[in-house]
């Protein structure tokens, strides 16, 4: 029997628990400012290094009179006065512009685009390229003198201004070129990938269920703040295990992405005594912060194509195309996954030996509840091309199933499948129904409730219905017998309440 540590807690009324990953401005600089920062630190350095030049050139210096016929003298101060103004106007105006197209796409993609915005490198250098150009333009006009004049100065000012028109050119493409759906949903599908490659490193060397009995002693350790498991150390919590002893286990409970509250169970300590608080250091190896990290957890790519898909499949946006390319990616994702397995991995891992650590991946059953989720989804809608795509994808993913994922299968699909008669039977959900009918058969699937939506809409259709669910009576074939005594009960009642009515009126 398995007791609460209270060795693990935390003041409940201090806001953090220690375990926060990073605070703001860190994050900030992880996310996006690092870049922007050096290349402004960059530009500083090149404007003391010309002013410099300026100063200590002599003025009969060959280069500096090769300079002077492109930039004169008398009015060099004007020229940096005037590209330093113009650079911090257009920056400010074409920076709002383009914060306010990415806000836009963000209304209508959720705000994973801010997401991907600010995590492109491409944007960063553009970004500290003209914050950068602009604080050498300042920065050159602040150190300049009208004798010597700054020719140097001038002559790279203008440099850096052609430059400057050319990057916006590219950043203005690039932003464009971002904000479409197709982008934004492919580079989540990317960094899924990159995400799902470094979490098989660590899974690799995990164990799937655990080895020990259910009826042994097990010390709870409890989270001591609030937020997402951004990182598991597993190597830490193994080597937490073996110096503990050959026989202890650790259970994770808080997965990555796993949004904890103050005092959730996190992990337990396996044939350790309940009483026991000597390895409560283990809540180390987990890492909690604000905002999931896309980098190392392939389930927020997930429940980002789930909430793309979502919000442009209903009512919300009724915008089919961009929900059908999130749910054909999503359902690629789950495809490659289950190929490729979950546990037949170890080669990914620098080091073979398996650790006493038992973490349940769960990805594949993410994925599963997301494609039910939006089923469900795409009836509010009424969006009948995307719950057929919907279905095609549950169809692609039969054969690909192991044994283990079958019953996560059937359930996400059974659940949701209530969902499909709020639709019409149009040929293209017709045929995924008919499709899904057939594989789920041919791989050993109870495949009675998907018939039975089949039919549903056949008889909606031939009863002039828009979908079953309209009137679910008349949807469901009843005997003769039944539908006589019907029309039978029908007219008794209309003829009691006829009478009671004649009743009413004579004793009025």
């Amino acid at each position: 029997m398995a007791f609460k540590s209270s060795g693990a807690r935390h003041d409940p009324l201090r806001s953090s628990g220690g375990l926060h990953e990073a605070n703001r401005f860190q994050r900030g600089v992880v996310e996006f400012l690092r870049l922007p920062l050096i290349l402004t630190a960059v530009f500083c350095l090149v404007a003391v290094g010309v002013s410099l030049l300026d100063r200590l050139t002599p003025d009969d210096a060959g280069f500096r009179t090769l300079v002077s016929s492109v930039v004169s003298e008398e009015g060099a101060v004007d020229f940096l006065s005037a590209v330093a103004t113009s650079l911090l106007t257009v920056t400010s105006i074409t920076f709002s512009v383009l914060l306010l197209a990415v806000q836009q796409t963000a209304s209508s993609l959720t705000p994973v685009v801010f997401d991907q915005f600010l995590r492109r490198t491409a944007n960063q250098v553009y970004f500290g390229f003209f914050i950068g150009a602009t604080t050498f333009s300042f920065l050159v006009l602040g150190l300049a003198h009208k004798q010597p004049a700054p020719l140097y100065s001038a002559a790279l000012t203008l440099v850096l201004v052609v430059a400057s028109l050319v990057v916006l050119l590219m950043l203005i493409h690039s932003t464009i070129d971002q904000m479409r759906p197709e982008s934004v949903v492919r580079s989540i599908h990317e960094l899924a990938l990159q995400a799902r490659e470094v979490e098989l490193k660590m899974l690799g060397r995990t164990r799937m269920a655990r080895h020990s009995d259910p009826d042994r002693p097990e010390r709870e350790i409890h989270v001591m703040d609030t937020g997402f498991v951004v990182t598991v150390d597993t190597e830490k919590l193994g080597a937490i295990a073996s110096s503990a002893g050959d026989d202890v286990e650790v259970i994770v409970e808080g997965r990555l992405g796993e949004y904890m509250v103050f005092d959730d169970l996190l992990v337990r300590l396996v044939n350790i005594d309940p009483e026991d608080s000597s390895y409560d250091d283990v809540i180390d190896a987990f890492g909690i912060d604000d905002i999931r990290d896309v980098n190392v957890e392939s389930g927020y790519a997930l429940d980002q194509l789930e909430n793309i898909a979502w919000e442009t499949g209903t009512s919300a946006s009724q915008s089919p195309q961009t929900a059908s390319t999130a749910i054909r990616t999503l359902s690629d994702l789950l495809g490659r996954w289950l190929m490729a397995g979950e546990r037949d991995r170890s080669e990914r891992s620098t080091r073979q030996d398996e650790l006493p650590v038992v973490y349940t991946d769960g990805a594949v059953e993410r994925g599963l509840t997301a494609l039910s989720t939006l089923l469900v989804g795409s009836s509010e809608s009424r969006q009948a091309q995307t719950t057929a795509k919907i279905l095609h994808s549950f169809a692609r993913l039969i054969p690909r199933l192991q044994d283990k994922d079958r019953a996560a299968f059937d359930d996400a699909l059974d659940s949701a499948l209530p969902a499909v008669i709020q639709q019409a039977e149009i040929p293209p959900l017709r045929d995924a129904l008919a499709e899904l009918e057939k594989v789920m058969n041919e791989h050993g699937h109870d495949a009675e409730r998907v018939r039975l939506v089949r039919n549903l809409l056949t008889e909606a259709t031939s009863q002039m219905m828009p979908k079953p669910s309209d009137e679910p009576e008349a949807a469901h074939p009843r005997r003769e017998g039944d539908r006589e005594e019907g029309v039978r009960s029908s007219a008794n009642e209309t003829g009691t309440s006829r009478r009671s009515e004649t009743r009413v009126g004579d004793f009025n």
